[in-house]
């Protein structure tokens, strides 16, 4: 019986050996690709991008593709550029854009370069402009950025006293009354009132409210039920912003929701009056949003800077949990640091918690916000998670701008190893840190100028840059002392889900689940590897792999609706005496190790 070949295949093979023997092979000349990078960075200095130009030419300085003379010269238009480019958005009273250039600026070492500016002139500026726009509970969040508040002249505290105290923020006004007693000036006696007074519990729960969204009809087996989504909010603003969930308001936003979706709140002694609410700005990372509604509340919330709340500190929740409106529930701090999210940490609290309760305050015993309610876990009685107030300060101001927060982000997951050390395991392709020349393996030794030891740390720090700032960066790599200059980009809502479609499986394995791998084989049916590196306290680790356990991969699923990663895997495993075994490995595509 004769074989024949199928066309398809003949013609594949045939247009393969021609191109072997006709074809040029595609090699990039060293003067192609010297032009290439001139184009890039011409285009980023004259397109008001100098900060990529910047991080670029640095991390050509480890490399001979360019002349020191040339690079020298395209680093100093940069610089000029970036220069400009301060004075023209202050001009422009784009003072959050002045403030990202000007440090950057000063992370090059040459702000004598706009010498009428400083960074916390320009901080001043955001403050005022805020201020004059109305938004003073922006200007106040905004205030505590300042490295200093001693830097305020008498008249600008004085100002700024009288605005915490008209927006009931007690935390900025105790700030500010310290600074009255360090200068000698006398505190109005109406501070000192205020500052003595503790809110009641009426006042609480009149600050806040039911949140309520309607989905419309759903289908059951036939029959329609209504569709309600019922949640907690409390108000920060005087002119009726409030504070609730991401998740609970998330059809109003989300551009895949293709469904009926309307929003109301209900105030306390109200329940049959629905005030129409619309969503100013969220944050899926830390699951917040500002809504706002057309009306005055008898009181307002002010979030703190208290990071001394230990397990066992007395607290109270507020909110409406199943709908049951005017609710006040006590408990305690049950740990701290929980990673529970994205970014930050979150709180385990043990004070009742139900559904309804999310978006809603957490309060301590003298009244002071100390957190906001995002999640339970039902099956636990008793294990509830709050937010705590200091990670929303630190992009509470943005709020108050229409859509989703942007947050910076160097571009790699990272683990910490045994020495309180940050270890790069994956680069994300085209990040800003794969630009600046980043690689798995290397140790982060500084970002910004803090050196962190802690993935929670590092991320305080990012939290206070604003994206497209110019940072210093160093690391080791092999004992050899790297650094470099990284201009932090806008990080995606999920960085695994955003490199699913360029990346292989198995370099993402590393970030999901916590272990390096070789692929010793592939072929049509089955691809092969061994485990060649397990970190600790990974889900790979807790699972029992270890080194140079082979095994071949079965399947590898996303799941975008769960938000799920799952691995499952036919392994021989050496402390089981290499007995073959299946296994599935499974984690949420929302990792916490992302820088």
């Amino acid at each position: 019986m004769k074989r024949w070949i199928r066309p398809a295949i003949l013609i594949s093979v045939l247009l393969a050996l021609t191109a072997c023997a006709g074809m040029p092979s595609r090699v990039v000349e060293p003067e192609q690709r010297r032009e290439v990078i001139r184009r890039d960075i011409d285009s980023n200095i004259t397109s008001d991008a100098p900060e990529l130009a910047l991080q670029r030419l640095v991390a050509l300085r480890r490399d001979s593709l360019f002349e020191p003379r040339e690079l020298d010269r395209m680093y100093d238009e940069a610089v000029t550029r970036l220069a400009a480019l301060v004075q023209s958005a202050v001009d422009e009273g784009a003072f959050r854009l002045a403030l990202r250039r000007y440090r950057s600026l000063e992370t090059l070492g040459r702000s004598e370069l706009v010498p009428d500016h400083s960074g916390p002139s320009l901080l001043l500026g955001l403050v005022e402009r805020h201020i004059g726009e109305g938004n003073d509970i922006a200007g106040l969040h905004t205030l505590l950025g300042l490295p200093d508040l001693g830097m305020l002249n008498d008249q600008q505290l004085e100002s700024y006293a009288e605005i915490a105290r008209r927006n009931n923020n007690r935390y900025v006004l105790q700030q500010l009354v310290q600074l009255y007693e360090e200068r000698g000036i006398d505190t109005p006696q109406e501070y000192d009132d205020f500052l003595a007074s503790r809110p009641t519990a009426t006042q609480l729960i009149d600050g806040t409210v039911t949140v309520w969204v309607n989905k419309g009809v759903r289908l059951e087996r036939g029959v329609g039920i209504p569709d309600r989504v019922i949640g907690s909010g409390f108000f920060i603003d005087k002119r009726g912003y409030l504070i609730t969930n991401y998740h609970v308001i998330k059809s109003e936003v989300d551009p895949t929701y293709r469904g009926y979706s309307r929003l109301y709140v209900r105030l306390p002694g109200a329940q049959d009056r629905r005030i129409p609410a619309r969503v100013v700005g969220y944050d899926r990372i830390f699951d917040i949003a500002l809504l706002k509604v057309e009306i005055d509340p008898s009181y307002i919330f002010s979030f703190t800077e208290i990071r001394t709340l230990e397990p066992g500190a007395s607290i109270y929740a507020i909110g409406s949990p199943g709908g049951l409106e005017n609710s006040i529930t006590s408990g305690i701090i049950s740990a701290t640091g929980r990673r529970f999210l994205q970014m930050g940490d979150a709180m385990q609290v043990d004070v009742p918690v139900n559904p309804g309760n999310s978006g809603g305050p957490v309060v301590n015993s003298d009244g002071d916000l100390v957190g906001v309610v995002f999640a339970g876990i039902p099956q636990f009685q008793g294990v509830n998670f709050a937010i705590p107030s200091y990670w929303i300060n630190h992009f509470l101001p943005r709020l108050y701008e229409p859509g989703e927060v942007k947050h910076p982000w160097l571009g790699v997951a990272v683990h910490e190893n045994s020495g309180r050390r940050l270890e790069v395991v994956y680069v994300s392709p085209r990040s800003p840190a794969d630009i600046a020349g980043l690689q798995a393996g290397d140790i982060l030794t500084d970002i910004a100028g803090w050196t962190p030891s802690r993935i929670g740390d590092a991320q305080t720090v990012l939290l206070d840059l604003i994206p497209g700032e110019l940072i210093s960066v160093s690391w080791t790599r092999d004992d050899d002392e790297m650094s470099g200059y990284i201009a932090v980009a806008e990080r995606p809502y999920s960085p695994v889900e955003e490199v699913l479609d360029r990346v292989s499986a198995e370099e993402l394995f590393p970030p999901l689940f916590g272990m390096d791998t070789d692929n010793i084989s592939t072929n049509r049916w089955q691809r092969n590897y061994v485990v060649t590196r397990v970190y600790s306290g990974s889900i790979a680790d807790e699972t029992g792999l270890s080194e140079r356990d082979p095994f071949s991969l079965q399947n590898w699923r996303v799941d975008l609706d769960r938000r799920i990663a799952v691995l499952q895997i036919i392994i021989r495993q050496r402390k089981a005496g290499f007995l073959e075994s299946g296994l599935q490995l499974a984690t949420f595509l929302d990792l916490d190790n992302f820088l």
